[in-house]
């Protein structure tokens, strides 16, 4: 029974699931872009177009040095961008894949990390000092108290003592 059951959900999948990935490869293969999601750096400003033509309405407006998501590559010349659920299209020349300094990042949250570290440490030891400060003031107010106690009870001796 399970295997009967898991045969007809496995035809279910295949018969929903298969023609909609196969339409989506479909469609980038129509469009003949090659999927590339990247960050890449406008070199100037530019206005993305609707289609990888230079006559094509504008869709979107980069300045330059704004970072560019890039969702695929035409074979003739354009980039597919994205920004805020837009697409839209622009030359090659106009962005350039932008270089990390991966060792200066690395050093960077390395010392990042030991400041981290060391404000933890301190802010710790505050608040052990500030605990020990509370406890050695009771200690203090109760001694207080004590003294003063033994004082009121050693007086009332003596007077009990003297009456006597």
């Amino acid at each position: 029974m399970k295997s009967i059951i898991a045969v007809f959900l496995a035809i279910v999948y295949l018969g929903s699931i298969a023609p909609l990935q196969a339409e989506a490869e479909e469609s980038v293969q129509k469009e003949g872009i090659t999927e590339l999601n990247q960050i890449m750096v406008a070199d100037e400003a530019f206005e993305a177009k609707e289609l990888p033509d230079d006559n094509s309405a504008s869709v979107i407006t980069y300045q330059s040095g704004q970072s560019v998501f890039v969702t695929g590559e035409t074979a003739d010349g354009w980039y597919k961008v994205s920004y805020q659920d837009k697409e839209g299209y622009v030359r090659k020349s106009l962005l350039f894949i932008q270089e990390f300094d991966v060792e200066g990042l690395d050093k960077e949250f390395q010392e990042l990390e030991m400041e981290s570290k060391i404000l933890v440490e301190e802010v710790e030891r505050y608040r052990t000092e500030a605990r020990r400060s509370r406890i050695w003031g009771i200690v203090i107010v109760l001694l207080v108290a004590g003294i003063f106690v033994t004082g009121i009870i050693s007086t009332k001796r003596m007077e009990r003592e003297k009456t006597r």
